[in-house]
Protein backbone atom coordinates (compact mmCIF):
# COMPACT_ATOMS: atom_id res chain seq x y z
CA UNK A 1 0.00 0.00 0.00
CA UNK A 2 1.30 3.43 -1.29
CA UNK A 3 0.69 5.86 1.71
CA UNK A 4 2.07 8.94 0.94
CA UNK A 5 2.92 11.35 -1.91
CA UNK A 6 6.35 12.57 -2.60
CA UNK A 7 6.48 16.48 -2.43
CA UNK A 8 9.99 16.71 -3.34
CA UNK A 9 12.39 13.84 -4.55
CA UNK A 10 16.08 15.25 -5.73
CA UNK A 11 19.47 14.51 -5.72
CA UNK A 12 21.58 15.47 -3.06
CA UNK A 13 24.75 14.23 -3.80
CA UNK A 14 25.79 12.90 -7.41
CA UNK A 15 28.81 11.16 -8.98
CA UNK A 16 29.71 8.73 -5.82
CA UNK A 17 31.19 5.66 -6.58
CA UNK A 18 29.09 2.70 -4.70
CA UNK A 19 27.93 4.77 -1.75
CA UNK A 20 26.23 2.58 1.18
CA UNK A 21 25.51 3.35 5.05
CA UNK A 22 24.34 6.52 5.85
CA UNK A 23 24.34 8.57 8.88
CA UNK A 24 22.57 11.79 9.78
CA UNK A 25 23.83 14.40 12.02
CA UNK A 26 23.63 17.93 12.94
CA UNK A 27 26.55 18.99 10.59
CA UNK A 28 24.83 16.83 7.26
CA UNK A 29 25.39 13.21 6.53
CA UNK A 30 27.73 11.00 6.91
CA UNK A 31 28.33 8.14 3.30
CA UNK A 32 30.29 5.31 3.37
CA UNK A 33 31.43 5.25 -0.40
CA UNK A 34 32.02 1.35 -0.49
CA UNK A 35 34.00 0.68 -4.06
CA UNK A 36 35.82 3.88 -3.89
CA UNK A 37 36.98 3.47 -0.21
CA UNK A 38 35.98 6.24 1.64
CA UNK A 39 33.82 8.55 4.03
CA UNK A 40 32.29 11.41 3.14
CA UNK A 41 30.87 14.18 5.15
CA UNK A 42 28.42 15.92 3.17
CA UNK A 43 26.50 19.05 4.87
CA UNK A 44 23.49 20.04 4.63
CA UNK A 45 24.02 22.85 2.04
CA UNK A 46 26.29 20.25 -0.25
CA UNK A 47 29.86 21.12 0.69
CA UNK A 48 31.69 16.97 0.71
CA UNK A 49 34.76 16.59 2.94
CA UNK A 50 36.88 13.33 2.76
CA UNK A 51 36.51 12.36 6.59
CA UNK A 52 38.94 8.48 5.56
CA UNK A 53 39.98 6.90 2.86
CA UNK A 54 42.46 4.06 1.95
CA UNK A 55 39.47 1.51 3.36
CA UNK A 56 38.25 -1.77 2.15
CA UNK A 57 34.54 -1.66 1.09
CA UNK A 58 33.25 0.20 3.58
CA UNK A 59 29.42 -0.13 4.00
CA UNK A 60 27.88 0.29 7.89
CA UNK A 61 28.51 3.42 9.75
CA UNK A 62 27.23 4.83 13.21
CA UNK A 63 28.55 8.54 14.32
CA UNK A 64 28.86 9.10 17.79
CA UNK A 65 28.02 13.06 19.57
CA UNK A 66 31.71 13.67 20.10
CA UNK A 67 32.60 12.36 16.62
CA UNK A 68 33.82 9.45 17.36
CA UNK A 69 33.03 7.19 13.52
CA UNK A 70 32.10 3.05 13.79
CA UNK A 71 32.84 1.47 10.20
CA UNK A 72 32.54 -1.99 9.38
CA UNK A 73 34.14 -3.11 6.64
CA UNK A 74 32.15 -5.94 3.98
CA UNK A 75 34.75 -8.11 2.84
CA UNK A 76 35.77 -11.73 3.53
CA UNK A 77 38.68 -10.58 6.18
CA UNK A 78 36.88 -7.11 7.24
CA UNK A 79 37.60 -5.09 10.20
CA UNK A 80 35.58 -2.79 12.60
CA UNK A 81 37.03 0.35 12.92
CA UNK A 82 36.89 3.53 14.95
CA UNK A 83 37.75 6.82 13.10
CA UNK A 84 38.48 9.84 15.46
CA UNK A 85 40.33 12.95 14.19
CA UNK A 86 42.94 11.71 11.68
CA UNK A 87 43.08 8.69 13.89
CA UNK A 88 42.40 4.91 12.62
CA UNK A 89 41.95 2.01 15.13
CA UNK A 90 40.74 -1.60 14.39
CA UNK A 91 38.72 -2.79 17.24
CA UNK A 92 38.50 -6.49 15.55
CA UNK A 93 39.61 -7.43 12.22
CA UNK A 94 38.91 -10.87 10.67
CA UNK A 95 35.82 -10.30 9.81
CA UNK A 96 33.62 -12.10 7.45
CA UNK A 97 31.56 -9.72 5.47
CA UNK A 98 30.79 -7.12 8.05
CA UNK A 99 27.83 -4.76 7.30
CA UNK A 100 26.01 -2.76 9.99
CA UNK A 101 27.44 -1.25 13.26
CA UNK A 102 25.37 1.05 15.88
CA UNK A 103 25.70 1.58 19.62
CA UNK A 104 23.74 0.45 22.24
CA UNK A 105 22.80 3.07 25.59
CA UNK A 106 24.77 0.99 27.62
CA UNK A 107 27.96 2.07 25.14
CA UNK A 108 28.36 -1.24 23.85
CA UNK A 109 28.94 -1.92 19.82
CA UNK A 110 26.75 -4.15 18.12
CA UNK A 111 27.81 -5.13 14.78
CA UNK A 112 26.75 -7.73 12.06
CA UNK A 113 28.98 -10.28 10.09
CA UNK A 114 28.02 -13.28 7.14
CA UNK A 115 26.92 -14.19 4.47
CA UNK A 116 27.56 -16.09 1.57
CA UNK A 117 30.10 -13.96 -0.13
CA UNK A 118 32.57 -14.46 2.98
CA UNK A 119 32.23 -18.37 2.90
CA UNK A 120 29.86 -18.68 5.86
CA UNK A 121 26.47 -20.48 6.32
CA UNK A 122 25.73 -18.30 9.64
CA UNK A 123 25.06 -14.26 9.26
CA UNK A 124 26.14 -13.55 12.94
CA UNK A 125 25.32 -10.07 15.99
CA UNK A 126 28.80 -9.00 17.71
CA UNK A 127 28.71 -7.44 21.13
CA UNK A 128 31.69 -5.29 22.05
CA UNK A 129 32.10 -4.43 25.51
CA UNK A 130 35.40 -2.93 26.52
CA UNK A 131 38.16 -5.54 25.91
CA UNK A 132 35.18 -8.33 24.74
CA UNK A 133 34.11 -9.00 21.64
CA UNK A 134 31.59 -11.88 21.96
CA UNK A 135 29.17 -13.79 19.15
CA UNK A 136 25.79 -13.00 20.22
CA UNK A 137 23.63 -15.05 17.98
CA UNK A 138 23.89 -16.95 14.78
CA UNK A 139 21.06 -17.29 12.40
CA UNK A 140 21.68 -19.78 8.90
CA UNK A 141 21.21 -17.63 6.30
CA UNK A 142 21.74 -17.33 2.63
CA UNK A 143 22.67 -13.36 2.80
CA UNK A 144 23.76 -11.35 5.97
CA UNK A 145 21.82 -9.51 8.47
CA UNK A 146 22.89 -6.34 6.29
CA UNK A 147 22.02 -3.34 8.45
CA UNK A 148 21.26 -2.10 12.49
CA UNK A 149 20.21 -0.29 15.03
CA UNK A 150 19.58 0.38 18.58
CA UNK A 151 16.22 1.91 19.51
CA UNK A 152 15.60 4.03 23.19
CA UNK A 153 13.65 1.32 23.98
CA UNK A 154 16.64 -1.15 24.36
CA UNK A 155 15.64 -3.41 21.96
CA UNK A 156 18.03 -3.72 18.25
CA UNK A 157 16.26 -3.96 14.87
CA UNK A 158 18.19 -5.75 12.48
CA UNK A 159 17.43 -5.99 8.72
CA UNK A 160 17.83 -9.51 6.92
CA UNK A 161 18.98 -9.62 3.04
CA UNK A 162 17.35 -13.00 2.95
CA UNK A 163 13.95 -12.15 3.06
CA UNK A 164 11.66 -13.07 0.53
CA UNK A 165 14.42 -15.80 -0.39
CA UNK A 166 15.02 -17.62 2.66
CA UNK A 167 11.83 -17.01 5.01
CA UNK A 168 10.04 -13.90 4.94
CA UNK A 169 11.27 -12.16 7.88
CA UNK A 170 12.71 -8.24 7.01
CA UNK A 171 13.49 -6.76 10.73
CA UNK A 172 14.09 -8.99 13.76
CA UNK A 173 14.19 -7.68 17.19
CA UNK A 174 16.87 -8.62 19.46
CA UNK A 175 16.58 -7.83 22.98
CA UNK A 176 20.27 -7.94 24.85
CA UNK A 177 19.07 -8.32 28.49
CA UNK A 178 17.41 -11.58 27.13
CA UNK A 179 18.76 -12.74 24.04
CA UNK A 180 16.04 -13.62 22.28
CA UNK A 181 15.24 -12.88 18.71
CA UNK A 182 11.73 -12.35 17.16
CA UNK A 183 10.64 -11.70 13.71
CA UNK A 184 9.05 -7.79 13.91
CA UNK A 185 8.91 -7.05 10.04
CA UNK A 186 7.81 -9.06 6.99
CA UNK A 187 6.45 -9.01 3.54
CA UNK A 188 9.60 -6.76 2.81
CA UNK A 189 12.00 -8.57 -0.05
CA UNK A 190 16.01 -8.43 0.26
CA UNK A 191 15.79 -5.43 3.54
CA UNK A 192 19.03 -3.78 3.66
CA UNK A 193 18.98 -0.59 4.95
CA UNK A 194 17.50 0.71 8.36
CA UNK A 195 17.16 4.38 9.95
CA UNK A 196 15.52 5.59 13.15
CA UNK A 197 13.46 8.49 13.52
CA UNK A 198 13.66 10.82 17.03
CA UNK A 199 12.54 8.24 19.50
CA UNK A 200 11.77 4.46 18.38
CA UNK A 201 9.00 5.11 15.83
CA UNK A 202 8.07 4.94 12.94
CA UNK A 203 11.50 3.89 11.65
CA UNK A 204 12.24 3.41 7.71
CA UNK A 205 13.65 0.42 6.43
CA UNK A 206 14.72 -0.18 2.30
CA UNK A 207 14.30 -3.04 0.18
CA UNK A 208 17.56 -3.89 -2.54
CA UNK A 209 15.48 -4.03 -5.32
CA UNK A 210 14.57 -0.05 -4.93
CA UNK A 211 11.85 -0.25 -2.68
CA UNK A 212 11.71 2.22 0.78
CA UNK A 213 9.17 1.76 3.78
CA UNK A 214 7.80 3.29 6.99
CA UNK A 215 7.26 0.86 9.72
CA UNK A 216 5.01 1.84 13.35
CA UNK A 217 5.10 0.91 16.54
CA UNK A 218 3.61 -2.89 15.77
CA UNK A 219 6.11 -3.81 12.85
CA UNK A 220 3.47 -2.86 10.09
CA UNK A 221 5.76 -1.50 6.69
CA UNK A 222 3.91 0.59 4.64
CA UNK A 223 5.36 1.28 0.99
CA UNK A 224 6.16 4.87 0.32
CA UNK A 225 8.13 4.54 -3.07
CA UNK A 226 9.35 1.66 -5.47
CA UNK A 227 10.92 3.42 -7.95
CA UNK A 228 14.96 3.63 -6.67
CA UNK A 229 17.86 2.08 -8.35
CA UNK A 230 18.86 -0.43 -6.36
CA UNK A 231 18.72 1.27 -3.00
CA UNK A 232 21.11 0.49 -0.14
CA UNK A 233 20.62 2.68 3.21
CA UNK A 234 18.01 5.45 4.65
CA UNK A 235 18.48 7.61 7.53
CA UNK A 236 15.71 10.13 8.58
CA UNK A 237 16.47 13.94 9.98
CA UNK A 238 14.19 16.89 10.11
CA UNK A 239 11.54 16.04 8.05
CA UNK A 240 13.79 14.48 5.36
CA UNK A 241 14.65 11.09 4.14
CA UNK A 242 17.69 10.24 2.49
CA UNK A 243 18.31 7.15 0.91
CA UNK A 244 21.84 6.13 -0.58
CA UNK A 245 21.13 4.65 -4.17
CA UNK A 246 24.03 2.36 -5.76
CA UNK A 247 22.56 1.76 -9.13
CA UNK A 248 22.95 5.81 -9.78
CA UNK A 249 26.09 6.74 -7.53
CA UNK A 250 23.77 9.06 -5.76
CA UNK A 251 21.59 10.32 -2.24
CA UNK A 252 17.97 11.06 -3.03
CA UNK A 253 17.02 13.53 -0.42
CA UNK A 254 12.96 13.27 0.13
CA UNK A 255 9.70 15.27 1.99
CA UNK A 256 7.08 13.43 2.25
CA UNK A 257 3.54 14.12 2.51
CA UNK A 258 2.60 12.37 5.91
Amino acid sequence: MLISALLISIPFLTGLNGPDGLYAVTSGIYVCEETAGRILHVSYQGVVTVVAEGLFFPEGIHVEEDGRILVVEDTPSGRLLEINCDSVTTIAGDLCCAEGVTVHGDGSIWFTTGGIEGGSLFTSLWKVSGDSISNEYSLPSVFSFSDLVAAENGMIYICSESSGILGNVAVFKFDPSTSLLTPFVTGVTACEGIGMTEGNFPFYITGESGSVHRVDSTGTPFLLDYSFSTVEDVVFREGFIYVSEDGTGSIIKIELDE
